[in-house]
């Protein structure tokens, strides 16, 4: 049976148990992805995935289940189950929410592009090829592209309850990758360019062939430089990339088990004044939008920080009502697993400054372009420790390729050192729009 057969199948078995409070999620994922090497598809992989995940809350204690056969046997055995974990779990402050009124319709999101539905693999093939043959002819250093995928992925999920909960979304995209190898004089680089989005443009795409060379060719002769504590510039790929890490913190999920240095902070000056920052869920065509949330609360736009003040923790249900409040909408799940706070679209507004700008600010910076790893990133201690490549800049003018280096500092003192934004996110489809930083206080060693 399809998704919606089986959420209908799981309701009835739900009356039938004589359980009135029991939800479920659906959810199926469709991606075909070629990858390219040397002039032909090497490998093309086409991969489905289907699910469904049911909650059972009983007299306070909740129980989950999951199977990936729809089939009425399964379901049952799935349903039982979940029945039987609620009995035996702790009791939680869970309380499944009516059906709001008048939710819109997920279409005006803009997240489905039925002209994306109608690629073959052979349209595929021909954009990694053009790609390809981009790079190539790009720089007569490039010595080789080693990674080239492209991809179009289309997902769908539907959130249902007893009391009266029903709602689906879909979206779809379709994405290339390009790695290309350069090499002059004993110097090896590389250089990467993503292009994800939702709209068919060939064209546009096959460009982040040569994209990606300008990158590796950008980056050739890269140096060390002294250590010490300068002024950094993250461009619109790495301020979002590496903030990212720690925006865990603002779960009120995780600071009621004490794992957010913000517990106990609401009210107080957190970052510079400049900075504002809020998440988004109905902004359109962002990865993240929703109406609803994995339980069936309407998700709201929520301030997070206001003039470096922080105003607002994410709730799910549980987590509110342990702190007597309402649910924001962050209540995130997938058909294996249980609730977890999840942001929907992070949002700090863009400044006045083009990036060439923002490097021509402070007498000397380090413009960061690319981060390497994170494995030296503490997101409970804020701690950040990574390496990092792109440019020594002085008075403005980019004086030399930078790698091996590393950037040390802490995330809650970023906050208060942010001096300056960018005037531009990154292009690609996300949920996080973090523009270009300007930021002292980190500590550069090699």
């Amino acid at each position: 049976m399809d998704q919606r057969d089986a959420a209908d199948y799981v309701l009835a078995l739900a009356q039938e148990h004589r359980q009135a409070d029991v939800d479920l999620l659906t959810e199926r994922s469709d991606t075909l992805t070629l990858r390219i090497f040397k002039g032909q598809v090497e490998k093309i992989d086409q991969a489905t995935a289907l699910g469904l995940g049911i909650r059972v809350v009983h007299e306070g204690r909740t129980g989950l289940a999951y199977t990936e056969r729809l089939a009425p046997e399964a379901l049952e055995k799935t349903f039982v189950a979940a029945a039987e974990n609620a009995r035996l779990n702790d009791p939680t402050e869970v309380v499944l929410p009516p059906a709001a009124a008048d939710i819109p319709d997920p279409k005006t999101l803009g997240l489905f592009n039925p002209a994306l539905e109608t690629l073959t693999a052979a349209d595929l093939e021909t954009l990694g090829l053009d790609i390809e043959a981009s790079a190539r002819s790009a720089d007569a250093r490039v010595t080789g592209v080693p990674r080239l995928m492209v991809s179009r992925s289309r997902s769908e999920y539907r959130v249902v309850s007893t009391h009266g909960v029903e709602y689906t979304q879909r979206q779809n995209s379709v994405e290339a990758y390009c790695q290309a190898l350069l090499e002059e004089q004993g110097s090896r680089k590389s250089g990467g360019y993503l292009w994800s989005q939702r709209d068919w443009a060939p064209e546009t795409a096959k460009q982040i062939g040569a994209k990606a060379v300008e990158r590796g060719a950008s980056l050739l002769h890269a140096a060390p430089i002294p250590g010490g504590r300068v002024p950094i510039v993250l461009d619109e790929f790495c301020a979002p990339q590496l903030l990212a890490i720690y925006f865990g913190c603002f779960s009120a999920e995780a600071a009621q088990k004490g794992q957010s240095r913000l517990r106990d902070k609401l009210g107080e000056v957190i970052a510079d004044a400049s900075v504002n920052l809020a998440d988004e869920p109905h902004r359109i065509g962002a990865r993240g939008s929703c109406y609803v949330d994995a339980e069936g609360t309407p998700t709201q736009t929520t301030t997070l920080l206001t003039d470096g003040r922080f105003v607002n923790f994410l709730y799910h249900i549980d987590s509110a009502r342990r702190e007597e409040k309402e649910s924001t909408g962050h209540a995130g799940r997938s058909y294996t697993g249980g609730i977890v706070t999840t942001p929907h679209n992070l949002v700090m507004p863009a400044g006045d400054h083009s990036l060439e700008d923002l490097i021509a600010l402070p007498e000397r910076c380090l413009l960061i372009t690319t981060l390497e790893g994170a494995a030296g990133c503490n997101p409970l201690s804020g701690d950040i420790s990574i390496g990092v490549q792109g440019f020594w800049v002085d008075h403005g003018q980019r004086q030399q390729p930078v790698d091996s280096v590393t950037i040390a500092g802490n995330f809650f003192d970023l906050l208060h050192s942010i001096r300056a934004r960018g005037n531009v996110y990154q292009p690609n489809l996300s949920r996080m729009f973090i523009p270009p930083l300007l930021v002292d206080g980190l500590v550069v060693s090699s």
